[in-house]
């Protein structure tokens, strides 16, 4: 599995929005045009609000990062569940899988070399045929480790959510998707991932 960041937006405008709540910044104003106290007061505020729900780190909502991610087809599945506020777009596996012939880098480890010969007969007869019934087998017979890449956004807040429910989990890669996810938050915020169990 290989997971990066592509872009991290929003937390100026997060911390904007943080502001008026507390009467710091006004609707009107750019981050630019925030003195540098209240910046500082604003991480502050942030800081230790970020570990509070209910409501009180909200703003953790706005701060959207996106990422490329290449994992098995097993692992999607579980991320699926994460559907709230996020977005993905993939590779299609059949446009993918048409380019040329599978080979042992295609999957996430190894697969028996003789299923690896049956899955390139059955892409070589569909090329061929272009029969439905060999695009069903093939489709039926592809390993679920079959890596997929999608891009992938989600907020700050997702990042946090899904850290707590997945950073013990047994899937390996559950550990490098919280660890990117640790990677990448400002250090003012690190305490969202902070040990509560």
């Amino acid at each position: 599995m290989k997971m990066h960041l592509l872009e991290a937006h929003g937390g100026k405008s997060a911390l904007m929005g943080l502001g008026l709540s507390y009467g710091l910044t006004t609707p009107y104003e750019t981050w630019d045009g925030v003195p540098e106290e209240t910046k500082l007061r604003l991480y502050k505020i942030a800081e230790k609000l970020c570990t509070r729900d209910g409501g009180e780190n909200k703003f953790l909502r706005q701060m959207m990062y996106v990422w490329s991610v290449e994992g098995p087809r097993y692992w999607w599945q579980e991320a699926s569940t994460y559907k709230v506020a996020t977005v993905e777009q993939s590779s299609s596996t059949m446009h993918t899988i048409m380019h040329g012939e599978l080979v042992q880098e295609n999957f996430e480890t190894p697969i028996p070399i003789d299923h690896l010969y049956h899955l390139n007969r059955l892409l070589a007869k569909y090329k061929e045929t272009k029969s439905e019934e060999t695009f069903l087998l093939l489709k039926n017979d592809l390993p679920e480790g079959f890596l997929q890449r999608r891009v992938w956004s989600l907020s700050l807040a997702n990042m946090k959510n899904i850290y707590h429910q997945r950073k013990h989990h047994r899937l390996p890669q559950w550990h490098l998707v919280c660890q990117a996810f640790v990677d990448a938050t400002p250090g003012f915020l690190q305490g969202i991932y902070d040990d509560a169990d």
